[in-house]
């Protein structure tokens, strides 16, 4: 069977799709963008962000400085996973891009991307759950400083516990970061994989219309 073009009206599934690829790739790149200029651990910059938003501005500074400190032992590894965030926003772009004109490469264009994301959440999600572990582990203390001037100390707490509960949190949002990443690429998948992808893209012929 010959190819075919794509419907000329597209269902508002696909709009709706396309604009949140082309929204979720463009923060991604926008953000990975930032960590090219301004290399950070994120989880220690998310940390550093919750104490300055509770006015703990001192915490906050040991914090950026907590940040500073595991980049600088894993800064090629850290700048090597920036530039694959920025290649896979960029992929993606550029498959909105194919969707929106209608290139009959859409499809394979997608997918790519959809599989590039995926791969890269997998394999980028044990590096950031070390990072993340690091910023506890080095936060424990500060975390002592911040919960005692904010009027919630742990009284009887052993630093171990502390430092054993700040990793367990903390870890959980590279996890999050992930599986929302992961997801993302699955929906992708799920859409633009099967059959109603094909046709909608143009790599298939469309299916007979039911008889009246």
């Amino acid at each position: 069977m010959s190819a075919t073009p794509p419907p000329a009206r597209r269902p508002i599934w696909l709009t709706v799709m396309t604009s949140a690829m082309m929204v979720y790739a463009g923060i991604s790149l926008v953000d990975a963008l930032s960590l090219l200029r301004e290399p950070k651990a994120l989880t220690a910059a998310a940390l550093a962000d919750i104490a300055r938003a509770s006015g703990q501005v001192e915490a906050a500074v040991q914090l950026d400085g907590l940040s500073a400190v595991i980049v600088a032992g894993h800064r090629r590894a850290v700048r090597i996973d920036t530039l694959l965030a920025v290649a896979v926003a960029l992929l993606t772009l550029y498959a909105v891009a194919a969707i929106m004109s209608r290139d009959r490469r859409a499809r394979p264009i997608t997918l790519a991307a959809a599989w590039s994301g995926l791969l890269y959440q997998l394999g980028s999600l044990p590096f950031a759950v070390s990072l993340a572990r690091q910023a506890a582990g080095l936060g424990a203390p500060v975390l002592q400083q911040f919960l005692a001037q904010t009027g919630r100390p742990m009284p009887g707490l052993p630093p171990a516990d502390v430092t054993n509960a700040l990793q367990a949190a903390v870890a959980a949002m590279p996890v999050l970061r992930a599986g929302l990443g992961i997801g993302w690429s699955l929906a992708m998948l799920i859409f633009f994989g099967g059959r109603r992808g094909r046709v909608l893209l143009g790599a298939a012929d469309p299916p007979p219309a039911n008889p009246s």
